[in-house]
């Protein structure tokens, strides 16, 4: 064989769980689902405009909006607003476009939980292992939940993650 000529395999990593009963773990999640909940005021989602931060300081931390936009029928993912909880697993990429900081299977399953939330169209709870950088032994807990400009089509992720990491003493 000649050098250069292996090809690697590309990485496949399991898909984010994503379940539509909402039975969330975390408090600031079912704080949060109840906070879009409000501002969907009987809509299938509230605008973005609807959503203001400062009336859920408590839950800032927690939240990070993602403009959806479409590439090649794929869609993709812009961090407009990301929690400090966000950054400090996946590090800083506020306003950075996520496949300029993310590997390509990990951002391959970020594209699959917005997928998900697309064809759903409703909130969805999600959890699994973190598996960037290697900090798979974090769980995470995440409200996904659509968000529009227009009130045409989900083109923002309203989204607040929880995220468990064992204790050194446990």
């Amino acid at each position: 064989m000649q050098q250069g000529s292996a090809r690697q395999r590309p990485i496949s990593l399991p898909p984010i769980a994503l379940d539509p009963q909402l039975d969330f773990h975390s408090p600031e999640l079912t704080e949060g689902l109840a906070y879009w909940q409000a501002k969907a005021a009987g809509r299938p989602m509230p605008l973005l405009s609807d959503i203001r931060p400062e009336e859920i300081p408590r839950l800032l931390p927690y939240l990070s909006l993602f403009e959806i936009t479409r590439e090649n029928g794929m869609p993709e993912l812009f961090p407009r607003l990301a929690g400090s909880k966000f950054e400090e697993v996946f590090g800083p990429l506020h306003k950075k476009p996520l496949r300029s900081v993310l590997a390509p299977e990990i951002l391959e399953r970020w594209h699959g939980a917005a997928r998900g939330l697309i064809e759903a169209g409703v909130p969805l709870r999600a959890a699994g292992e973190v598996l960037h950088d290697g900090k798979d032994f974090i769980s995470f807990e995440l409200l996904l939940a659509p968000l529009s400009r227009s009130g045409e089509a989900i083109d923002m992720l309203f989204l607040l993650s929880q995220f468990d990491m064992p204790s050194l003493l446990d």
